[in-house]
């Protein structure tokens, strides 16, 4: 499917989708969802916040020259960490450039950045580790710079230490919780419970049940999740949601968009 072009059909006719995605990422997803017909409730589960005037990671970039390998960990990373090395006056060429997965590698190639290595279907940490380049007999003694938000995982960053390399993070962006009422939103759309609700992370799962929690709107347990990725598709039961989750291992827009036709189709 490619979302550059207009549907076939409306699709999504007559169906609401909670889209939560940060905002940064949510626009294209958004635009499609409504051009299919359907009704796309933004609400973000995670609010990011660039740190491109921070002290530590403007340091980080200014060595770049030191690192042989530099990781992209998100689509917000690959943003603002190619935002920040251009600012500083560095390059990427002579690193080798990995990204997490589609989304993160698009974003970089959009930025310019034309080779890009990343998992073919395993779009994790794990994923990450499974490439030959990563490996411990190509990373020993080397320098690695992983480009995250604040505080992301550390799977990562200590599998590489112990394959040998060195390992810095620069952290170019903050997440936070929303703090605009889910209540509000919904009501805005005249919505009370949404058909299904698109969740593309482990922290926005855990956000949207703590809204949930927060604003006693216990009727949204009941909705229909879309996930990406089964680790956080193993968290939906444990928070409280009551249906089984539809997963989908590819976090970028097609893949979402495809899962959530044949959701509908699958429904009527």
């Amino acid at each position: 499917m490619n979302d550059s072009q207009p549907p076939d059909s409306r699709s999504l006719e007559g169906y609401s989708v909670l889209v939560t995605r940060p905002e940064e990422q949510a626009q294209s997803l958004i635009a499609a969802i409504k051009a299919r017909g359907g009704q796309a409730i933004f609400a973000p589960m995670i609010v990011i916040t660039p740190r491109l005037e921070e002290p530590a990671p403007r340091a980080l970039v200014r060595r770049l020259a030191d690192y042989q390998i530099v990781i992209f960990l998100s689509r917000n990373a690959a943003e603002f960490g190619v935002r920040l090395i251009a600012a500083e006056r560095q390059t990427l060429a002579h690193c080798a450039v990995y990204a997490v997965g589609a989304g993160s590698g698009a974003q970089l190639a959009t930025l310019g950045v034309s080779k890009v290595i990343m998992p073919c279907n395993d779009f994790t940490s794990e994923g990450l580790l499974k490439l030959p380049g990563l490996a411990a007999g190509e990373v020993n003694g080397k320098r690695v710079l992983l480009v995250r938000g604040v505080g992301g995982r550390e799977l990562l960053g200590q599998k590489l230490q112990q394959r040998g390399a060195s390992v810095d993070f620069c952290e170019v962006y903050t997440r936070s919780a929303p703090s605009t009422p889910l209540s509000e939103i919904l009501r805005a759309h005249q919505v009370r419970q949404p058909d299904l609700g698109l969740i593309t992370s482990l922290e926005s799962l855990n956000n949207l049940a703590a809204q949930i929690d927060a604003e006693k709107l216990d009727r949204l347990y009941d909705m229909p999740l879309l996930v990406a990725g089964a680790r956080t598709a193993l968290e939906v039961a444990r928070l409280g949601f009551t249906q089984p989750p539809t997963v989908v291992d590819n976090p970028g827009d097609s893949s979402l968009l495809n899962a959530l036709e044949r959701w509908v189709e699958d429904g009527r």
